[in-house]
């Protein structure tokens, strides 16, 4: 009976090394997170922008602090998996379009961007709210 227990507390001592070990690999290779802040105010798009590195998990956050509703909407989701968080609600899939935001919420899209270019961004209710997302490849002027 002892032998038994030994067994059994050295085998889930093994597979608790080992899944510590597994989380450290999976730690050490995940990409960090790059973000991009937009703030919609006075009918504007205000956006805070670090260079972007493709094939990177991407985060862009829209905060809406207008009281009336806007959509934000991109073709940089195109040909991605995104998942949109709004207000308790989470939405995925490929080609996403975007998103209505309500006064005084936000939306977070998470991404990969998978092509360098210029993304312009636009609000679909209010069609001079225009912003621009650009991604360069390292050595291009």
């Amino acid at each position: 009976m002892k032998l038994k227990n030994l067994t059994s507390r050295m085998l889930i001592g093994l597979l608790a090394i080992i899944g510590l070990w597994g989380l450290g690999l999976s730690q050490g290779h995940s990409q960090p997170e790059q973000f991009v802040d937009v703030q919609i105010k006075d009918f504007e798009f205000r956006s805070t922008q670090l260079p972007l590195q493709l094939n990177a998990q991407t985060v862009i956050r829209v905060v809406n602090e207008d009281e009336v509703r806007h959509d934000f909407g991109s073709s940089i989701f195109y040909n991605s998996n995104t998942r949109v968080e709004s207000s308790g609600v989470i939405a995925y899939g490929n080609d996403v379009g975007g998103a209505f935001i309500e006064p005084g919420h936000e939306a977070t899209f998470h991404f990969v961007i998978r092509e360098s270019g210029r993304y312009q961004f636009q609000c679909s209710i209010h069609p001079d709210m225009k912003g621009e997302i650009l991604l360069l490849r390292a050595g291009t002027v």
